[in-house]
């Protein structure tokens, strides 16, 4: 039986009666959780024994499913500052849209330079929408959506996307001669500290599409599970119990039939990523068709029948293991033509495989070579929802009830 994540704030009788029926609905109560709140009444953290893990190849919370059903929303790793599309639409609006698609996850994309400066956003139309981002700096807005993607029943994975803003194309490693390896671990303590309190932040993207790094060479400077060990044991050590995802590399080991950045993760087979704090590592792979980038398997006389082979070389073969998770994180693309046949081909394979859990990308309606899930940013792309549905139908919910202080999984 499905997971379904309710949560509920504040506290009185009639909310009770309406939790109970909530509950009655959806079934019996597995596990139930108080929230700490802040000196405002706010909800924090969720309290007592609450666990959320990577284990078995799937999500869980306190040992019962979790299916995940994510989004990427861009903006904050680029020289706005802050996520786009608010010059178009107050940010609720988008939020409420990705919560009324049943999306219960938001990967929100940074850029270390972001975090280490905290500059003054641009580009938010603040003529009666947005009005209480008025003045605020770029972290101050993330803290307000955030919070606002709580109250609508959404959970939030950090992505570390780039080290200097719009420089993701630029950055195969995790420090460049800008940015040190100390200062983007900085960056990762300044977000620990900072979001340790929202009850909604539960995972972190340790590092963007390391294209020019290694896996498993024993070269610390570039190997990538080692800097995923070191950040997720430093960032867990600062009292966070985030789950941390891990992508992959390029070509390390080497592919033989070419991977994308971020989807090589061969290298788990022999050096899979291993964290002081047990079950929180997920493999999280970046997968896309041909409007992305031209490979050859995409010509191949038997395309698609050919992709499930070549994705299982390539990461599917965690999933096998029944360790520790496979979330994509990244996937997408034009539903026409070509890359609608590699869509559908993709939605099954993952299906097989029980690897419904992703991050499609992304909402954003300028995203040059995927398209995203709102064109104009107002009208909902009706063929991209319906993938990501046929995907995942049946998403853990996230129900917000004003009333009560409690968290139940049902």
């Amino acid at each position: 039986s499905k997971l379904q994540f309710l949560y509920f704030i504040g506290s009185n009788m009639q909310t009770r009666i309406l939790l109970t029926a909530a509950v009655l609905a959806l079934g019996s109560a597995e596990h139930c959780f108080r929230t700490a709140t802040d000196e405002n009444g706010n909800p924090t953290r969720l309290e007592g024994d609450y666990t959320l893990t990577s284990a078995d190849g799937v999500l869980k919370v306190n040992g019962s499913r979790f299916h995940l059903k994510g989004l990427s929303w861009f903006g904050f790793e680029t020289s706005t500052y802050v996520a786009h599309g608010l010059w178009a639409n107050d940010y609720h609006f988008y939020l409420n849209f990705a919560a009324n698609n049943s999306f219960n996850a938001m990967r929100v994309p940074f850029s270390v330079q972001g975090v280490l400066t905290n500059p003054v956003p641009n580009s938010i139309n603040t003529y009666m929408m947005n009005t209480d981002l008025v003045g605020l700096r770029s972290l101050d807005v993330l803290d307000k959506i955030i919070a606002a993607a709580g109250e609508v029943g959404i959970v939030v994975m950090l992505d570390m996307h780039s080290l200097e803003h719009d420089g993701y194309m630029e950055n195969g490693l995790w420090y460049d001669s800008t940015y040190s390896q100390n200062d983007t671990l900085t960056a990762w303590k300044i977000m620990a500290d900072r979001y340790k309190g929202y009850w909604n932040v539960v995972a972190m993207d340790v590092f963007n599409e390391p294209f020019a790094a290694t896996w498993g060479t024993g070269n610390k400077s570039t190997d990538f599970n080692t800097w995923c060990e070191t950040v997720g044991n430093t960032v867990h050590s600062l009292g966070v119990d985030w789950l941390v995802f891990c992508e992959g590399v390029a070509n390390s080991p080497a592919c033989s039939d070419n991977c994308f950045w971020g989807e090589d993760l061969q290298g788990v087979k022999t050096h899979p990523v291993v964290l002081d704090v047990p079950d929180k590592v997920v493999y999280s792979p970046h997968c896309y068709g041909p409007s992305v980038a031209v490979q050859p398997y995409f010509s191949a006389p038997n395309f698609p029948a050919n992709m499930p082979t070549i994705w299982d070389t390539h990461y599917g073969f965690i999933r096998d293991l029944n360790a520790s998770a496979v979330t994509v994180g990244e996937w997408g693309g034009i539903p026409t033509g070509n890359d609608l046949t590699w869509m559908n081909a993709y939605v099954e394979y993952l299906g097989q495989k029980d690897m419904r859990d992703t991050f499609f990308w992304c909402l954003n309606t300028d995203s040059g070579d995927t398209g995203g899930l709102l064109d104009g940013w107002t009208q909902p792309d009706t063929a991209r929802l319906s993938i990501c549905e046929k995907l995942q139908p049946n998403p853990t919910k996230v129900v917000h009830m004003e009333g009560s202080n409690e968290v139940c999984f049902v």
